[in-house]
């Protein structure tokens, strides 16, 4: 079982795409949105931090 200190460590290096003139598309492996509640249609928040993009799911 993974503690928290290594899953806020677990890294993947992805690709993203243009998409568009407003727009950029993140595709997360499945296993890892899986991981993280995010195998299914959600919303997530995007927000910028000082060591860059953070996306955590919408919880409601």
């Amino acid at each position: 079982m993974m503690d928290n200190t290594d899953k806020n460590n677990k890294k993947e290096i992805i690709k993203t795409w243009l998409t568009g003139r407003h727009s950029c598309t993140l595709v997360i492996p499945r296993d890892f949105a899986k991981e993280y509640g995010l195998d299914e249609p959600s919303h997530v928040i995007v927000e910028g931090t000082s060591e860059g993009v953070l996306i955590r799911k919408l919880v409601v």
